[in-house]
């Protein structure tokens, strides 16, 4: 019997205050995902920033998490993922949306298809610069440590945190910041997919690998700008969807 369940993927938001648009076209796609037979999947980075989940009368959380939670009230699923921008997103979030926190990676059956997901930036391994900051702020001591700060200073430090991250893309080379080659090959190897579905690198793409013989895709999804994107699965179809 065919699998009915039509799966979406979408990432990098990076939902912030400042961008009402943004915002707007993400609450109206969400209205479009809320049949019964769909599976939402945010592979990480859905916020600019989350600084806590005490930080929950954010007023941008206030309208983004009874969205998710008005969808999954209608029946369908919401799996979350965890991403750079959005690392110390924990359970609160989980319990108040109905929604799965997903480790990363990930491995899930797409009809028929045994399919790696991933928010992608531990696969950005030639930026070594990122590498070893992705290291120490994931660390118990330091989460520790954030988190006892006053909800004011995280959010200035969080703030600078971005701009800090910003200054230092300008100064590297784009293939620097992509998905390693070798890194990509280890994956399909490691856990045995046919294909990969990631974020992170805002390169919207559609690649073919060939390890060991065999012909594997992976799809990138892109980031949330002027425009949003969705990658859609539907029985043994596929499609990109973008909302404007």
């Amino acid at each position: 019997m065919m699998d009915s369940t039509k799966f979406i993927f979408i990432s990098d938001l990076h939902l912030s205050p400042s961008e009402a648009v943004k915002i707007d076209i993400f609450l109206r796609f969400l209205k479009r995902c809320s049949e019964k037979e769909s599976h939402l999947f945010i592979l990480g980075d859905l916020f600019d920033y989350w600084v806590g989940d005490d930080d929950i009368d954010n007023p941008l959380h206030q309208q983004i998490l009874p969205a998710l939670r008005a969808l999954t009230c209608k029946g369908a699923k919401l799996s979350m993922m965890r991403g750079n921008r959005d690392f110390l997103i924990s359970e609160k979030l989980s319990k108040l949306t109905d929604a799965a926190i997903l480790p990363d990676p990930y491995v899930i059956e797409l009809h028929g298809q045994r399919t790696l997901l991933s928010h992608g930036d531990q696969w950005c391994t030639d930026d070594e610069e990122y590498q070893a900051i992705r290291s120490t702020v994931r660390t118990n001591k330091w989460i520790d440590s954030f988190l006892k700060l006053p909800l004011p200073e995280r959010h200035s430090r969080a703030k600078n945190y971005r701009q800090i991250s910003e200054t230092s893309k300008e100064a590297k080379e784009l293939e620097i910041m992509d998905v390693s080659a070798k890194t990509v090959e280890d994956a399909f190897k490691t856990y045995n997919c046919q294909r990969i579905i990631h974020g992170h690198t805002h390169r919207h793409a559609h690649h073919e690998h060939l390890i060991n013989t065999q012909l594997r895709e992976r799809f990138v999804l892109s980031d949330w700008n002027n425009r949003g994107q969705a990658l859609i699965f539907n029985e043994s179809d596929y499609s990109d969807q973008f909302f404007t």
